[in-house]
């Protein structure tokens, strides 16, 4: 994970104007989807799914958690498509699932995040980076409607 970790901030930095491959990386924890189900809704358990799985959570960026931010995501081997991978760590939607984070990783200790009225300002470069970064590598983007739901998350 190390490896993938510091190739992603490396991408990153070639891709913005981040200097990320020189921050300090966040805490990566791989979770099943009721897992993190239930801690993207630790503040609003009466909100959550009653399965205890809400399949549109992917992975959370918790930057107060841990000393440079928690990384939470959905384990490389429960994502679509790992079973294509002897290493679902090699699986391009996983990678790119954790680029969209490390994108949030780079917006707040790069100080930028500190700058927006809204903290859903960032989605909008998260998602673009994202499906630059799967087009790069000729995957299809398993959100077809990547630009859309990127405004719309960015959204306040």
């Amino acid at each position: 994970m190390e490896a993938l970790l510091e190739g992603l901030m490396e991408w990153i930095g070639q891709n913005t104007d981040y200097e990320a491959a020189a921050m300090p990386p966040p805490i990566i924890i791989e979770m099943s989807p009721e897992e993190l189900t239930q801690e993207y809704y630790t503040g609003a358990p009466h909100l959550a799914p009653v399965d205890g799985v809400d399949d549109r959570v992917n992975a959370l960026y918790a930057r107060a958690e841990g000393p440079h931010g928690t990384i939470y995501l959905r384990a490389a081997a429960l994502t679509d498509g790992a079973s294509q991978f002897d290493d679902p760590l090699d699986n391009p939607v996983f990678r790119e699932v954790l680029l969209h984070e490390l994108v949030h990783h780079a917006q707040w200790h790069s100080g930028e995040a500190e700058t927006w009225a809204c903290i859903n300002y960032g989605e909008l470069e998260a998602y673009v980076l994202g499906g630059r970064y799967l087009a790069e590598r000729h995957v299809t983007d398993p959100m077809p409607n990547r630009l859309f739901w990127a405004h719309r998350y960015a959204r306040c």
